[in-house]
């Protein structure tokens, strides 16, 4: 185990922000190779930034000296000696800062201490933000911010959202990569049948109006326009939100549909089709708020529940190539992968990239 994801032994001995900020001003212009799997980089990350601050001098709570207080240990950060969360900024206008499973500038409580009035609350975790320069491969800035720095900056925290998780495992990918369709492919449900055409038509509608029952495209139908003309193509190694984005206008356009339309941004992505659409690097599929594990109806008029939608779901490499795609009914899903038993959340808050970009060369504490 990561010493540094211990509590530390004295709250009040923990490194001030100045004194965090300094110490990490070491890495600054050090390399850092960014795979493009989120998971694989902040591990990366985390691990660099132990190396630099794990000097012998930090000293951990004893198991039998505290307690942790979420369940299943949600929301506790993976430098929790040093009461920090690391986050790794690279391009864009700006960058989208999500807490997991804390609400951050909040005496909510994480760790009590045995014995003590002492405890850690989410308002003493610190966010350490390290720029990474794309085109070099280099950490250029160093941000260590408190909660309440970035709500007195930026402004308060998003109202929190819930998050639905599939787990889909590496050999289950693998069957699927290697398999000669690298397809995996199911029939629409019985409901969603009932509505659909096995004719392919070009839609007049936009991707935001509602589905007409006998318009649905069959599942079977978008399989044959969109599959083959995805292996291969290649999505952009953003964050998540973005390359989501970039293959709903994709499948979109396939599809017949004007992409210069805005994107609905609700569920499912493209609502004409009921076709949720998700890009999947990880083990991990972030499926919003609503999950076929938990049927609830999404369209009163067809009467059709999260079971029925149809799910696209592009399985691409560390370069963003697409290897794989699944394309089945919600329905389908809970029997193929595993879903995540319990729900999680976020809470977000967008920060101007011009923010980091001031602090070019330094690390630094609110600045």
């Amino acid at each position: 185990m990561n010493k540094l994801s211990l509590p530390p032994k004295n709250v009040s001995e923990v490194l001030s922000g100045e004194k965090l900020a300094d110490k990490l001003k070491s890495l600054i212009g050090m390399k850092f190779i960014l795979t493009n799997k989120p998971r694989t980089d902040g591990s990366m990350l985390r691990k660099l930034i132990t190396r630099v601050l794990d000097d012998n001098s930090i000293e951990t709570a004893d198991k039998e000296d505290y307690v942790i207080i979420p369940v299943k240990k949600k929301g506790i950060p993976k430098l929790l000696a040093c009461l920090a969360d690391s986050y790794i900024v690279t391009t864009g206008d700006n960058y989208n800062l999500q807490v997991w499973n804390r609400f951050p500038n909040t005496s909510n409580t994480l760790i009590e201490y045995s014995g003590t009035t002492n405890c850690i609350n989410c308002r003493d975790i610190r966010f350490i933000f390290v720029q990474i320069d794309t085109a070099t491969q280099q950490i250029q800035t160093v941000v260590v911010a408190t909660p309440q720095y970035i709500v007195d900056k930026f402004g308060e925290f998003g109202i929190p959202t819930m998050k639905y998780q599939l787990i889909i495992s590496d050999l289950k990918r693998r069957e699927i990569t290697q398999s000669k369709s690298k397809c995996l492919f199911f029939d629409d449900t019985e409901k969603m049948s009932y509505h659909t055409t096995k004719e392919y038509r070009i839609s007049s509608d936009k991707i935001s109006e509602k589905p007409k029952s006998g318009n649905l495209l069959s599942i079977n139908v978008i399989k044959n326009i969109v599959v083959d003309s995805l292996l291969g193509k290649n999505i952009a190694n953003t964050d998540t939100k973005n390359r989501g984005q970039a293959l709903e206008r994709i499948v979109a356009d396939f599809l017949g549909y004007k992409v210069d339309e805005t994107l609905t941004g609700g569920y499912p992505d493209i609502p004409n089709q009921l076709l949720e659409i998700k890009v999947q690097d990880s083990a991990t599929v972030d499926l919003g708020k609503y999950s076929p594990s938990n049927p609830v109806v999404v369209n009163d008029e067809l009467g059709l529940t999260t079971e029925d939608i149809r799910y696209l779901i592009a399985l691409t490499d560390e370069k963003g190539a697409i290897e794989g795609v699944i394309l089945c009914p919600g329905k389908k899903l809970g029997s193929l992968f595993t879903f995540v038993n319990d729900t999680n959340f976020k809470c977000q808050r967008s920060i101007p990239m011009s923010f980091f970009n001031n602090y070019k060369g330094s690390s630094a504490f609110n600045p």
